[in-house]
């Protein structure tokens, strides 16, 4: 399904980092490409949001707060390749509970009342990383693409797996969950499998701080630098209502009434929207994106949040200490209703000294003040399950077929920036674009060449570079 780099034209639909990475790296290849992204702004979750600050404005990243750098090999290369910098952070958690208190000091009474549980964790983790060893090459990088089919533990949830290791039903629900909530998006983690999680422990250990990267400024200049050579050809504000195939290619509508045409369609949207544009889907396109789960189909927590600075949501005789030590404050109510906050400004190098609380809230029943914004975010991410993963494999089955394209989160594992990022890569280099980076980064090839085991069940040949 390749094309010829001789100025074809495609239509990329979705402007998060998987779209515009396909239209950047089509471009580079010598496309004509266009985006057609509903929002105001381009960014989808890596959105930047403008806050008030005594000396004027500051930006900051809203959902995506920050990432784990030694797993981000095309994305940091991304970053260099467009002068753009990436600084670190610490991130730790704070936890609420009826039962007590819990944070990554070890000197908490919920990390002491549950002390042969976290024995119990990393006896699992030890053993579930051997498992996982004996089924991957002896010789893998640092990656988040390292899959194996034949892996057991594909098939065996992650929670089923913690009650035989004897860890307690308390212990996922006082500490597992409200520390991976933020990072998953959502408190429905039942059905993950268990073979993820040695991959999560590395990423976001339950018993102690890590650090991890984030922008020196805000995620805007990516997108920005990303689409400067197209830019008058980004449409935002941009909804695409109606996509019809034509005999010369795609035909697209807008809600606005406007027309578009294209030879080839990249979709990098969610499977909903996907499937409420094209006029007349096929049985394989409505089976395999009408299957796609998202967290809001399950759990709404995270379906909307409140961007605000009032500093009383958090429990007074730890306030100051969040404020300035915590990235994350889960609390769970005695009915087990968990409201989680990012504290935006916590910790971050740019943000942290401006004097400004910056705090994103989800699921609160709590009277809020000093609100910036309420927003609705349906289909955030999708589900980490067994029937997505196996979708997602399936999905394969579409690329490419009648000119459509397919990226964005619900092609990848699991939602992760740069697992985006590279599905948008993947879906171009099917068209026929290059891979934009200079071939000497071992683990970044790697990581793109598994992307597209996954997406296209092969390696492609690698292109030539454009310019």
């Amino acid at each position: 399904m390749e094309n010829d780099r001789s100025g074809a034209s495609v239509a990329v639909i979705g402007g998060g980092i998987a779209g515009v990475a396909a239209a950047w790296s089509l471009h580079r290849s010598g496309y004509a490409v266009e985006i057609f992204e509903r929002a105001p702004a381009l960014g989808g979750n890596a959105r930047t949001f403008r806050w008030s600050v005594d000396s004027g404005e500051a930006e900051s990243p809203l959902l995506v707060i920050a990432w784990p750098q030694k797993y981000y090999h095309n994305y940091l290369r991304l970053l260099s390749e467009l002068g753009l910098a990436a600084t670190s952070m610490p991130i730790s958690y704070f936890v609420k509970h009826p039962q007590g208190i819990f944070c990554q000091d070890g000197r908490t009474e919920l990390h002491q009342r549950r002390a042969a549980d976290f024995r119990r964790w990393d006896r699992l983790i030890r053993v579930t990383g051997r498992i996982n060893d004996f089924f991957l090459p002896k010789d893998r990088h640092d990656s988040l693409y390292h899959f194996s089919y034949w892996n057991p533990l594909n098939l065996l949830p992650l929670y089923a797996f913690t009650r035989l290791f004897g860890l307690s039903a308390r212990f996922w629900d006082e500490i597992f969950v409200p520390i991976h909530c933020a990072s998953l998006i959502t408190t429905s983690m039942k059905d993950m499998p268990a073979v993820v999680a040695p991959l999560l422990e590395s990423v976001v250990a339950l018993e102690r701080p890590c650090r991890m990267g984030t922008w020196a400024d805000s995620p805007r200049h990516v997108f920005e630098r990303m689409t400067e050579r197209f830019r008058d050809r980004v449409h935002t504000h941009c909804e695409i209502t109606a996509v019809r195939r034509t005999d010369s290619g795609f035909e697209i509508e807008s809600a606005d009434g406007r027309a578009f045409n294209a030879d080839r369609l990249v979709f990098a949207c969610q499977a909903p929207s996907i499937l409420a544009a094209l006029a007349q889907p096929s049985w394989l396109q409505r089976t395999l994106l009408g299957r796609v789960r998202y967290v809001d189909d399950a759990d709404p927590t995270f379906s909307r949040c409140v961007v605000h600075s009032d500093t009383s949501i958090f429990p007074e005789p730890h306030r100051d200490r969040i404020l300035s030590d915590y990235n994350t404050y889960t609390e769970v109510d005695e009915d087990g209703r968990l409201e989680c906050t990012f504290v935006v400004s916590a910790q971050n190098p740019a943000l942290k000294d401006l004097g400004r609380p910056m705090l994103v809230t989800f699921n609160s029943k709590k009277a809020i003040g000093k609100i910036e914004a309420q927003l609705e975010l349906p289909n955030p991410t999708h589900t980490l399950s067994l029937g997505n993963l196996s979708n997602m494999l399936m999905l394969r089955l579409l690329q490419g077929r009648g000119g459509i394209h397919y990226c964005g989160s619900f092609t990848t594992p699991e939602g992760g920036h740069d697992l985006s990022f590279l599905s948008g890569l993947v879906a171009a280099r099917s068209i026929g674009a290059a891979y934009p980076f200079a071939l000497d980064d071992s683990p970044a090839v790697a990581d793109y060449h598994q992307m597209q085991r996954v997406m296209l069940g092969k390696i492609l040949p690698d292109a030539p570079r454009g310019a």
